[in-house]
């Protein structure tokens, strides 16, 4: 990391100490763990080789080490699968899982402002983990920025009526140190050499974002906009550009049903460095709940427009359906139907979770 980098890291642990109450008892640990047995049975496909059964599992745990009451180290880890089959059309289980860090920041937090140096995710979109169902995140987990190397800086105001919001700048490259290797299953890692958007080695790609909520004439009203420029230093490659734009609203009807609709759209110019390559995503999501009941529904529609004007499409519809127990484990199914380059693929898919906060 930079000199810079350094700088800032040692400048956030000075203020955060110099605001500790004695009182407080630091250090002190605290976070979460999350499991997930997720089966997925692609059982009808125009392609035959899109035919196979998966049964994997995702577990991550979240760690936070506060030092004082402002200033704490945030870690990330996530243990899936990180490798594709060897073969298409191969069923597996538990195959090809492995961990890594996807998180380990530095923060420095009070009720208004945010300062963050470490790998950490841009604030870039939305859908790509709050869509629900299943398989509500899949398609629009393409433009999920993770794993970047980055400087953060965020400022929260409330505005009484007219609610709250968060304005936040961030500048970041790609992570390529060895931060990105895993342990158990090799993943892919992308190289510096490679090049690519973000893949600088520097902090030349930059974004910006507000967010914001809690109106007093619709509370439960969130809104979401973003901009990323992701620098690309690869000779006869071109900078690019990203916007997102997003809002979901909670409601409830009578007879205690919760009803939550988002929509996002999401934008990219000169898509991977292209020029005139542009890619677009619209996703649209219904939520339902009613005591420990859930059910969703929802669609990603993607787009590209190449280079020589070409156009091609993408598409993930989704109906799922969960119930939550007593002890704490969910138990959701769903089906989904994807559509690539005209080719349907019809995927029935089971999900148990369980969470634990410490």
């Amino acid at each position: 990391m930079t000199t810079i980098s350094f700088s800032i890291l040692l400048s956030i642990i000075s203020i955060g100490i110099a605001s500790a109450d004695d009182n407080n008892r630091f250090p002190k640990v605290s976070g979460s763990i999350s499991f997930e047995l997720q089966n997925d049975f692609a059982f009808a496909s125009d392609d035959t080789a899109e035919e196979f059964n998966n049964l994997f599992t995702t577990i991550e745990p979240q760690l936070k080490l506060s030092l004082t009451d402002k200033v704490s180290i945030n870690s990330g880890l996530v243990f899936e699968q990180v490798q594709a089959p060897a073969t298409d059309g191969d069923n597996q289980t538990f195959a090809g899982h492995g961990a890594y860090v996807e998180v380990l920041t530095l923060d420095f937090q009070d009720e208004t402002t945010h300062l963050s140096v470490g790998k950490m995710h841009v604030n870039f979109g939305k859908a790509w983990d709050i869509a629900p169902g299943i398989f509500g995140t899949d398609l629009a987990a393409e433009y999920e920025m993770a794993e970047n190397l980055g400087l953060l800086a965020a400022y929260s105001q409330d505005f009484g009526s007219v609610g709250r919001h968060t304005l936040s700048t961030q500048s970041f490259m790609l992570d390529t140190s060895g931060l990105a290797e895993s342990a158990f299953a090799r993943r892919k890692k992308t190289r510096e050499s490679a090049g690519g958007p973000g893949n600088t080695g520097d902090f030349s790609s930059f974004a910006i974002s507000v967010d914001g909520g809690e109106f007093q004439f619709a509370p439960g009203l969130h809104y979401h906009a973003a901009f990323v420029h992701n620098a690309n230093d690869t000779a006869g490659a071109k900078d690019e550009q990203r916007i997102a734009l997003g809002g979901s609203y909670d409601f409830s009807l009578p007879g205690e049903i919760g009803v939550t609709p988002m929509i996002e759209y999401v934008k990219f110019n000169d898509a991977d460095g292209t020029t005139d390559q542009d890619r677009d995503y619209l996703t649209l999501a219904l939520g339902v709940s009613y005591q420990a009941w859930n059910a969703a529904i929802s669609g990603t529609f993607k787009e590209n427009e190449m280079q020589s004007g070409a156009e091609t499409r993408e598409e993930l519809l989704q109906m799922s359906a969960g119930y939550a127990f007593s002890s704490g484990i969910g138990l959701d199914v769903a089906y989904k139907r994807t559509r690539n380059a005209g080719i349907d693929t019809n995927v029935f898919g089971t999900l148990l979770t369980y969470g634990y906060e410490f």
